[in-house]
């Protein structure tokens, strides 16, 4: 979100369309709305690169805190690889060393908004069932649905 998130103006662009804040707080989720466009903006003043996001965004996504993982000693080896390589580009980029600590210390403020987008997701999906079976994209299916057997009707 970061990169399509303008620091100056606050507006979010998706999909070549702009918004602010207020048109996504419409949704009725305002504590979620507010708490993700002030952690785009925290994130937006870093101004990190292409490279840096992808390897950030690898680094907290392969993470152990997983309880259903099999090998997490794979998974913990393969995220250090990844914040060595977050490490040594951020050096190379950045004057200041303060960067890399603190952008490590914005992923609790993330893991927290990953938490509170699941619950708003999960309220939406009480009210409007519908919507989230033939509109929702799949990997917000698999969120709702844990049960790999059955069906869900997919878009046409």
């Amino acid at each position: 979100m970061c990169r399509a998130f303008n620091l100056s103006t606050t507006p979010f662009s998706s999909e070549g369309k702009y918004g602010g804040m207020q048109v996504f707080k419409a949704l009725g989720c305002d504590e979620l709305v507010s708490a993700v466009f002030d952690f785009a903006k925290s994130l937006c003043s870093l101004q990190l690169t292409e490279e840096e996001i992808a390897l950030f965004s690898a680094a907290v996504l392969i993470s152990t805190d997983r309880p259903w993982l099999m090998e997490p000693r794979k998974v913990q080896k393969l995220q250090e690889k990844i914040y060595f390589a977050l490490q040594h580009i951020m050096q190379k980029n950045h004057m200041d060393e303060d960067t890399l600590a603190k952008l490590i210390s914005r992923i609790p403020t993330l893991s927290a908004l990953c938490t509170l987008h699941t619950e708003e997701l999960q309220a939406f999906q009480q009210l409007h069932p519908e919507t989230v079976n033939v509109l929702f994209p799949p990997l917000y299916k698999e969120l709702f649905n844990p049960d790999p057997n059955s069906t869900m009707v997919m878009p046409k």
